[in-house]
């Protein structure tokens, strides 16, 4: 009986030590992208702010940026952006009035016959008056490491400002870094925490294991090279507008 006892609490200690380690390993992955990350986050959004600080607006304008990635995120019933969405659009807006950068790429899942992120997204553009031309659209980006791969695959973006929540936007601009485009961010912490539910827990963990998720899949997974048609994003985004233009 005392060797039984003996060897489940060998057991029991093993797996515990097991699990601490990727306990450990997760969280380890997870604060290399944040700290790695944090200095190509040009500024920030926050409370009712409206416009950035002038240091940063300097900073977005010498880094030269050829479009604003905004990625998707939920949208309401009556087609109407959730907060955090509206939030990465007004960001987006403020940068392009302010001529930071010349595109607006917005990229988030269009694919469904009954949710579409991009066509909300692209309506509340239209009322904002920025011109067709210069808005792009990309209905496959339906996570965040299409929405950046897609951005320098399908529309050759090589500078890109990403605008997105400051606890999703290190993951965003890694991926984009590690896709062969120089990605800095522009957080848009203008909602509060209830409406970004920053402090959910499921939120958090979340946010965590996705960046695990996307670190694994660039380091030990090639990007896979697109082959279809491309879209010039110095050009006419109009023809990116209905999803049957979209390569």
């Amino acid at each position: 009986m005392y060797q039984k006892r003996k060897k489940r609490k060998k057991i029991i200690i093993s797996i515990s030590a097991i699990l601490l380690i990727l306990i450990f390993s997760i969280a380890a992955i997870s604060q290399h992208i944040k700290t790695l990350e944090e200095p190509n986050i040009l500024g920030s959004y926050r409370g009712n702010d409206s416009s950035l600080s002038g240091q940063s607006v300097e900073a977005v304008r010498d880094f030269g940026a050829e479009a604003i990635i905004v990625p998707g995120a939920a949208v309401l019933s009556g087609n109407t952006p959730s907060p955090i969405l509206k939030a990465r659009l007004d960001a987006a807006f403020d940068l392009y009035s302010r001529g930071l950068a010349p595109k607006i790429l917005l990229s988030g899942d269009g694919t469904g016959d009954y949710y579409d992120e991009i066509s909300v997204m692209l309506e509340y553009m239209k009322e904002k008056g920025v011109p067709g031309d210069d808005v792009f659209c990309d209905y496959q980006g339906i996570n965040t490491y299409q929405s950046m791969v897609r951005a320098k695959q399908v529309f050759g973006v090589n500078r890109a400002i990403v605008v997105t929540q400051s606890f999703h936007l290190p993951r965003a601009i890694y991926i984009g870094q590690n896709a062969d485009m120089k990605t800095r961010g522009i957080a848009t912490d203008q909602v509060g925490p209830k409406e970004i539910r920053q402090d959910n827990v499921q939120l958090i963990f979340r946010e965590i294991m996705a960046r695990n998720k996307d670190f694994f899949a660039l380091k030990f997974k090639k990007i896979p090279k697109y082959n279809g048609e491309t879209v010039d994003i110095s050009g006419d985004g109009t023809l990116t507008h209905k999803k049957v233009d979209m390569p």
